[in-house]
């Protein structure tokens, strides 16, 4: 009989379960809503990912954004929902927002250990994945507490070994790394460097474009392949995608 690679990963322990603590959030659109209109928009992201032309599929992925609220870690989670439940593409939710993490609110389990514990030496990486009911998907959560130092724990050499060896640990694994707000924060410009490609998230009417730009230029233009227009009107482009062209846009 052959093990997949999920029983492998299973028989490693997971201390937390996704779940736990109450019923997924609504707005994991890939999974409560499949066939939705904005679920079809985020399969759309991940056609673009897989059929970029001139470059290799990218499989170490940073999702930013300029400022908070835009709706970047529900970007990240629900990107990794859908190459998860693509044929033999396994995911890694990374969280990487060590300041103000969110991860646990959208799967629901408790605060865990994770990123921030690994750096420190303080935690081994089996001991703080946590198991999703979502086949081929899961998550290393960022900390149990924000630490008081996230800049240095994330330049730190450690950090770079810690996302080399999740990368490397198996061939046909993705990382989706949610990094927090550039405006806010140095991290995702430190995050940056290590990945193989970054998506912007943007807010419809929330996001200015001096914000926009000034974020752009923190991150290496070659790495930026595309930016997620958020929380835009579904009914209006609707409306509009069928009528002529196609205006409504995730990337």
């Amino acid at each position: 009989m052959k093990v997949s690679k999920a029983m492998e990963i299973n028989d490693e322990g997971f201390l937390n379960q996704a779940g736990t603590t109450g019923r997924l959030d609504d707005h994991l659109y890939m999974h409560h809503m499949p066939y939705s209109y904005t679920a079809e928009q985020i399969r759309k992201l991940r056609t673009f990912l897989f059929h970029m032309q001139d470059k290799p599929i990218p499989r170490v992925i940073m999702i930013t954004s300029a400022l908070p609220g835009e709706g970047k870690s529900l970007i990240a989670s629900n990107l990794a929902i859908s190459i998860a439940k693509g044929d033999d593409q396994y995911v890694l939710l990374v969280e990487c927002d060590l300041r103000k993490p969110s991860l646990s609110n959208l799967f629901k389990y408790p605060p865990s250990k994770g990123v921030s514990e690994i750096i420190q030496g303080n935690a081994k990486i089996e001991d703080c994945l946590i198991k999703t009911s979502i086949n081929k998907l899961t998550i290393l959560p960022a900390a149990k507490e924000p630490p008081a130092n996230p800049s240095e724990l994330l330049e730190s050499k450690r950090m770079s070994s810690l996302i080399k060896e999740l990368s490397e640990r198996y061939n046909d694994r993705f990382l989706i790394i949610d990094t927090s707000p550039i405006q806010a924060t140095v991290d995702p410009k430190i995050i940056a460097d290590q990945v193989e490609a970054i998506i912007m998230v943007s807010r419809y009417r929330y996001t200015k474009e001096a914000d926009f730009k000034m974020a752009m230029e923190n991150l290496p233009k070659d790495k930026v392949v595309g930016t997620v227009l958020n929380a835009l009107d579904e009914l209006p482009a609707k409306k509009y995608k069928y009528r002529k062209y196609n205006y409504h846009k995730y990337y």
